[in-house]
């Protein structure tokens, strides 16, 4: 594909930009620049000069600048001369210095002169001002694009972590509703798994339960007084024979008790819970009592600790130890 003129001047300009040049410090001083539109570089400075302008569109767009301003004064500089009777072009070499003629000359003749020098200076100057702000706007458009991109940059990171977040919720959640529906279905599973087991167990005990059990035997319990949450103490020992599968334990008190509520619980030697009972009430001994079977408490040794409940606190006041054995 064959670029136009146009084309090619606009592709030459964006890539020798100083942006494009990030890593390149070789543009030229201000002063340089203002000297080389004055005509006051050396043979090798001009030379480095233009070097760097034939790769450097930002340059040649300051010095294109400066040298419009010295063409400005030196056209301010000939109307200057014109209007004193002087036309003609600024003689950068002065002619020879005649002493008699010099004093002859009127003040108003050096004055064209003075005005075109001064106009040179000026647009030195200016062109110096002007390269300096060219420079510092080029630099904070650099500066404000960087940032731009780095703004942008931070952004799309941004977006990506969110996206990444909402990734990892979403699979949180897929996961969560999959284990919620597995407990759902081995809880459902039990309860059924139980049900069946309550209604053999009732079947088989369906004879026993619509019979009167005579000749219970009745246990009196101490409470342990301080040897409470201590595992190894001396238990009342409840002998059953083969016939016996009901007895019941008198659970007496150590001292006076208001409670508004008792609640019973029963572990075996290893702590772990066996049975729990609430709602007891106190006779009008000032005593509790449980029946228990056989079948549901095996041989082996078991504490029984009674609490007290009010106002939604549970507190341990008393306890007791039994060791059954079974002929």
């Amino acid at each position: 594909m064959r670029l136009s003129s146009e084309a090619l001047r606009e592709l030459y300009q964006r890539q020798t930009t100083r942006r494009a040049r990030a890593a390149d410090n070789t543009c030229l001083p201000q002063d340089q620049l203002a000297r080389a539109a004055a005509g006051e570089l050396t043979q090798a400075e001009r030379e480095r000069a233009a070097d760097h302008l034939s790769t450097c569109s930002d340059c040649v767009n300051e010095y294109r600048a400066i040298s419009s301003l010295k063409s400005w004064a030196e056209d301010v500089a000939v109307d200057g001369l014109s209007q004193n009777g002087n036309v003609g072009r600024i003689r950068l070499v002065a002619p020879l210095y005649d002493k008699n003629r010099a004093a002859s000359r009127p003040l108003s003749f050096y004055l064209p002169y003075a005005v075109a020098a001064a106009s040179v200076v000026l647009s030195l100057i200016l062109g110096t001002l002007l390269v300096s702000k060219w420079r510092e706007n080029r630099r904070l458009i650099a500066q404000v694009d960087q940032e731009h991109s780095t703004r942008k940059t931070g952004s799309d990171e941004t977006v990506e972590s969110l996206a990444e977040t909402r990734r990892l919720l979403d699979e949180t959640t897929r996961r969560a509703d999959q284990e919620s529906a597995a407990r759902r279905a081995a809880e459902e599973a039990l309860a059924k798994r139980g049900a069946n087991t309550n209604s053999r167990h009732d079947q088989r005990g369906s004879d026993q339960s619509s019979k009167a059990d005579v000749n219970v035997p009745i246990f009196d319990l101490v409470p342990q007084g301080g040897q409470r949450g201590e595992q190894d103490v001396d238990a009342t020992s409840i002998e059953l024979p083969p016939d016996t599968d009901l007895f019941t334990l008198i659970l007496n008190l150590s001292g006076k008790h208001s409670n508004k509520n008792y609640s019973l619980e029963i572990v075996d030697r290893n702590n772990r819970t066996i049975w729990t009972g609430r709602s007891l009430r106190k006779s009008a001994y000032d005593n509790f009592s449980i029946a228990m079977r056989r079948r549901s408490f095996p041989a082996g040794q078991y504490r029984l600790r009674l609490y007290g409940l009010d106002n939604g606190r549970k507190e341990l006041i008393e306890q007791y130890a039994i060791q059954l054995a079974y002929r």
